[in-house]
Protein backbone atom coordinates (compact mmCIF):
# COMPACT_ATOMS: atom_id res chain seq x y z
CA UNK A 1 0.00 0.00 0.00
CA UNK A 2 2.82 2.33 0.91
CA UNK A 3 4.52 1.53 -2.40
CA UNK A 4 1.34 2.36 -4.38
CA UNK A 5 0.95 5.69 -2.54
CA UNK A 6 4.58 6.64 -3.25
CA UNK A 7 4.16 5.84 -6.95
CA UNK A 8 0.89 7.78 -7.02
CA UNK A 9 2.55 10.74 -5.29
CA UNK A 10 5.48 10.67 -7.74
CA UNK A 11 3.03 10.47 -10.62
CA UNK A 12 1.10 13.49 -9.25
CA UNK A 13 4.30 15.57 -8.86
CA UNK A 14 5.50 14.65 -12.34
CA UNK A 15 2.08 15.52 -13.75
CA UNK A 16 2.09 18.89 -11.99
CA UNK A 17 5.64 19.58 -13.23
CA UNK A 18 4.73 18.76 -16.82
CA UNK A 19 1.50 20.78 -16.54
CA UNK A 20 3.42 23.92 -15.54
CA UNK A 21 6.12 23.20 -18.13
CA UNK A 22 3.44 22.87 -20.83
CA UNK A 23 1.84 26.16 -19.73
CA UNK A 24 5.21 27.91 -19.94
CA UNK A 25 5.84 26.49 -23.41
CA UNK A 26 2.35 27.48 -24.52
CA UNK A 27 2.97 31.09 -23.42
CA UNK A 28 6.26 31.11 -25.33
CA UNK A 29 4.49 29.73 -28.38
CA UNK A 30 1.83 32.43 -28.24
CA UNK A 31 4.54 35.09 -27.88
CA UNK A 32 6.41 33.67 -30.88
CA UNK A 33 3.21 33.62 -32.95
CA UNK A 34 2.58 37.29 -32.13
CA UNK A 35 6.15 38.21 -33.06
CA UNK A 36 5.90 36.20 -36.27
CA UNK A 37 2.66 37.94 -37.19
CA UNK A 38 4.13 41.39 -36.55
CA UNK A 39 7.24 40.48 -38.55
CA UNK A 40 5.09 39.37 -41.50
CA UNK A 41 3.21 42.67 -41.34
CA UNK A 42 6.47 44.63 -41.25
CA UNK A 43 7.84 42.61 -44.18
CA UNK A 44 4.68 43.27 -46.17
CA UNK A 45 5.00 47.00 -45.53
CA UNK A 46 8.69 46.92 -46.51
CA UNK A 47 7.94 45.02 -49.72
CA UNK A 48 5.22 47.51 -50.63
CA UNK A 49 7.61 50.37 -49.87
CA UNK A 50 10.36 48.88 -52.01
CA UNK A 51 7.87 48.33 -54.84
CA UNK A 52 6.82 51.96 -54.59
CA UNK A 53 10.46 53.09 -54.60
CA UNK A 54 11.18 50.94 -57.65
CA UNK A 55 8.16 52.32 -59.49
CA UNK A 56 9.09 55.93 -58.69
CA UNK A 57 12.70 55.38 -59.68
CA UNK A 58 11.50 53.85 -62.96
CA UNK A 59 9.41 56.94 -63.65
CA UNK A 60 12.40 59.20 -62.96
CA UNK A 61 14.69 57.08 -65.12
CA UNK A 62 12.18 57.06 -67.99
CA UNK A 63 11.88 60.84 -67.76
CA UNK A 64 15.66 61.22 -67.86
CA UNK A 65 15.79 58.88 -70.86
CA UNK A 66 13.18 61.00 -72.65
CA UNK A 67 15.22 64.14 -71.98
CA UNK A 68 18.37 62.41 -73.23
CA UNK A 69 16.57 61.36 -76.43
CA UNK A 70 15.21 64.86 -76.92
CA UNK A 71 18.72 66.29 -76.44
CA UNK A 72 20.17 63.81 -78.94
CA UNK A 73 17.48 64.59 -81.51
CA UNK A 74 17.82 68.33 -81.04
CA UNK A 75 21.59 68.17 -81.54
CA UNK A 76 21.39 65.45 -84.21
CA UNK A 77 23.72 63.27 -82.19
CA UNK A 78 23.43 59.85 -83.83
CA UNK A 79 25.70 57.96 -81.40
CA UNK A 80 23.68 59.20 -78.44
CA UNK A 81 20.46 58.09 -80.15
CA UNK A 82 21.93 54.64 -80.64
CA UNK A 83 23.01 54.63 -76.98
CA UNK A 84 19.51 55.57 -75.79
CA UNK A 85 18.00 52.89 -78.00
CA UNK A 86 20.36 50.30 -76.48
CA UNK A 87 19.56 51.20 -72.87
CA UNK A 88 15.80 51.72 -73.25
CA UNK A 89 14.82 48.09 -72.41
CA UNK A 90 16.84 48.36 -69.20
CA UNK A 91 15.09 51.60 -68.26
CA UNK A 92 11.61 50.47 -69.34
CA UNK A 93 11.89 47.38 -67.11
CA UNK A 94 13.58 49.19 -64.24
CA UNK A 95 11.13 48.18 -61.51
CA UNK A 96 11.11 44.52 -62.57
CA UNK A 97 14.90 44.37 -62.52
CA UNK A 98 15.01 46.32 -59.25
CA UNK A 99 12.64 43.90 -57.53
CA UNK A 100 14.48 40.86 -58.86
CA UNK A 101 17.82 42.27 -57.67
CA UNK A 102 16.31 42.72 -54.20
CA UNK A 103 16.01 38.96 -53.96
CA UNK A 104 19.76 38.51 -53.96
CA UNK A 105 23.06 38.78 -55.72
CA UNK A 106 23.53 37.27 -59.16
CA UNK A 107 20.14 38.11 -60.62
CA UNK A 108 20.84 41.30 -62.56
CA UNK A 109 22.20 39.71 -65.72
CA UNK A 110 19.57 36.97 -65.94
CA UNK A 111 16.55 39.25 -65.52
CA UNK A 112 18.11 41.89 -67.79
CA UNK A 113 18.58 39.29 -70.50
CA UNK A 114 14.91 38.32 -70.26
CA UNK A 115 13.80 41.95 -70.46
CA UNK A 116 16.02 42.69 -73.45
CA UNK A 117 14.99 39.56 -75.31
CA UNK A 118 11.32 40.48 -74.91
CA UNK A 119 12.05 43.48 -77.11
CA UNK A 120 14.55 42.01 -79.57
CA UNK A 121 16.55 38.80 -79.60
CA UNK A 122 19.83 40.57 -80.38
CA UNK A 123 19.27 43.60 -78.12
CA UNK A 124 20.90 41.98 -75.09
CA UNK A 125 24.03 41.06 -77.03
CA UNK A 126 24.32 44.61 -78.37
CA UNK A 127 23.84 46.03 -74.88
CA UNK A 128 26.50 43.77 -73.35
CA UNK A 129 28.86 44.57 -76.24
CA UNK A 130 28.33 48.28 -75.54
CA UNK A 131 29.10 47.74 -71.85
CA UNK A 132 32.19 45.65 -72.56
CA UNK A 133 33.62 48.32 -74.86
CA UNK A 134 32.77 51.15 -72.46
CA UNK A 135 34.72 52.52 -69.53
CA UNK A 136 35.86 50.51 -66.50
CA UNK A 137 33.16 51.84 -64.19
CA UNK A 138 30.31 50.58 -66.34
CA UNK A 139 31.99 47.18 -66.63
CA UNK A 140 32.43 47.06 -62.85
CA UNK A 141 28.81 48.00 -62.20
CA UNK A 142 27.60 45.36 -64.65
CA UNK A 143 29.91 42.65 -63.32
CA UNK A 144 28.81 43.28 -59.71
CA UNK A 145 25.51 41.61 -60.72
CA UNK A 146 23.57 43.04 -57.76
CA UNK A 147 21.14 45.83 -56.88
CA UNK A 148 23.84 48.35 -56.01
CA UNK A 149 25.58 47.76 -59.33
CA UNK A 150 22.26 48.09 -61.16
CA UNK A 151 21.48 51.43 -59.51
CA UNK A 152 24.91 52.83 -60.33
CA UNK A 153 24.78 51.40 -63.86
CA UNK A 154 21.47 53.07 -64.64
CA UNK A 155 22.71 56.34 -63.19
CA UNK A 156 25.89 56.17 -65.24
CA UNK A 157 24.04 55.23 -68.43
CA UNK A 158 21.63 58.15 -68.06
CA UNK A 159 24.27 60.72 -67.19
CA UNK A 160 25.40 62.77 -70.13
CA UNK A 161 28.41 64.86 -69.23
CA UNK A 162 31.41 66.27 -71.04
CA UNK A 163 33.52 63.14 -70.57
CA UNK A 164 30.81 60.94 -71.99
CA UNK A 165 30.21 63.29 -74.91
CA UNK A 166 33.95 63.21 -75.63
CA UNK A 167 33.97 59.38 -75.46
CA UNK A 168 31.04 59.17 -77.85
CA UNK A 169 32.71 61.58 -80.23
CA UNK A 170 35.93 59.53 -80.27
CA UNK A 171 33.90 56.32 -80.75
CA UNK A 172 32.12 57.95 -83.67
CA UNK A 173 35.43 59.04 -85.23
CA UNK A 174 36.96 55.59 -84.78
CA UNK A 175 33.87 53.88 -86.19
CA UNK A 176 34.00 56.15 -89.24
CA UNK A 177 37.62 55.17 -89.83
CA UNK A 178 36.94 51.45 -89.73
Amino acid sequence: MFFVSVITLIFVFISIYFFFRAEKLQRKLITQQRESSSTRKENKVLVESMTLVATREQEFAKERLKRLIAYAKANEHEQLLIHTELISPLINNYSIIFQECLKGKGRLKAISQKCFENQDSSAYKKFVAMLVTSNKQLKRYWSSDNLNGFLFLVEALLTFDGDYAHALATDQKSSCLS
